[in-house]
């Protein structure tokens, strides 16, 4: 009887301890959302662009995953993680667009230099686009916690200024 009421005890601490774990979760929207999101609701864009194989892409992501101030502005602006070697063709803003190899194995999506206009490109890469997708910032490489917290502040001003 008793071991009965520990095994009930330590599946009830797994149920908690997996929705701490869920509701810390990032769940950034998906390019191909992007449309009707700001149809309905237009925010800021943030942009994480990466690749699979970047090490640094996936240091930025884990950061992101602990930074408990961007887990708490999350509302304010559409979170999007893009992929610049994804190969499949993709809408947005009314337009396909699509990989273009540049050798065997390689290549980068079209969205990729339309994000990053005429800067050099190196992984992570973000781009902040406003509610009209007029790009407001542009960095390469790595942002640390003070610089995103200074980011989503940036964000946070800047829509209370355009609210009435």
């Amino acid at each position: 009887m008793e071991a009965r009421y520990v095994i009930q005890f330590l599946l009830i601490m797994i149920g908690i301890c997996a929705g701490l774990n869920s509701s810390a979760q990032i769940n950034p929207h998906k390019i191909e959302q992007v449309d009707s999101l700001m149809a309905q609701k237009p925010k800021p864009l943030l942009i994480l662009l990466s690749t699979d194989w970047c090490q640094y892409c996936a240091l930025q992501k884990n950061q992101l995953q602990k930074n408990e101030y961007f887990h708490n502005h999350k509302d304010e602006f559409y979170f999007i993680e893009f992929d610049a070697e994804r190969k499949d063709p993709i809408d947005f803003m009314g337009k396909t667009y699509h990989f273009r190899p540049k050798g065997i194995n390689t290549g980068i999506h079209e969205l990729v230099t339309i994000f990053t206009g005429n800067q050099s490109l190196s992984y992570p890469f973000w781009i902040l686009l406003d509610e009209n997708f007029k790009p407001v910032f542009r960095h390469n490489g790595i942002l640390n916690n003070k610089q995103i917290n200074e980011l989503i502040l940036a964000i946070s001003k800047s829509l209370t200024k355009n609210s009435y």
